[in-house]
């Protein structure tokens, strides 16, 4: 470690506050929940990669129409997407997202805020036209 190093979880916090891995193998992660879908982030050598799911497909007993018209939104949602993001749907008809922020390291802890925070800003027209297709959360 160098001089005014300090571990910190999987991380060495260097003297000047940016953090790297104790292990160059190691990656650490997190969950949350932001507007009632919970996403995992994983985060490695300078990429932070992002999963989540974002809705449900409605059962057929739902009503007539109700499942087609909202299969008919997500098949059209993939188009929209931005380059590097994926989208899934789940054996259990669940909806699940998954990308790849990229970001400088070693990084201050503030720093690794900023690819989160414009992932969720990027995904949320697309929540808004999810719920409003009856597509909305699941989990």
């Amino acid at each position: 470690m160098l001089p005014g190093a300090f571990p910190l979880g999987p991380f060495i916090v260097e003297g000047s506050g940016k953090l790297t891995f104790r292990s160059p193998d190691r990656g650490a992660g997190f969950s949350f929940i932001w507007r009632g879908r919970r996403f995992s982030a994983a985060l490695t050598h300078g990429t932070i990669a992002l999963t989540g799911v974002l809705g449900l497909v409605p059962s057929s007993a739902g009503g007539p129409g109700k499942r087609e018209a909202a299969l008919a939104s997500l098949r059209a949602l993939p188009r929209a997407l931005p380059n590097g993001w994926a989208l899934r749907l789940m054996p259990d008809h669940r909806i699940q997202i998954k990308a790849t922020e990229v970001m400088e390291w070693p990084a201050h802890a503030t720093d690794l805020l900023l690819p989160l925070v414009q992932f969720l800003l990027r995904l949320a027209p697309y929540l808004d036209l999810m719920d409003e297709s009856q597509l909305g959360p699941a989990n």
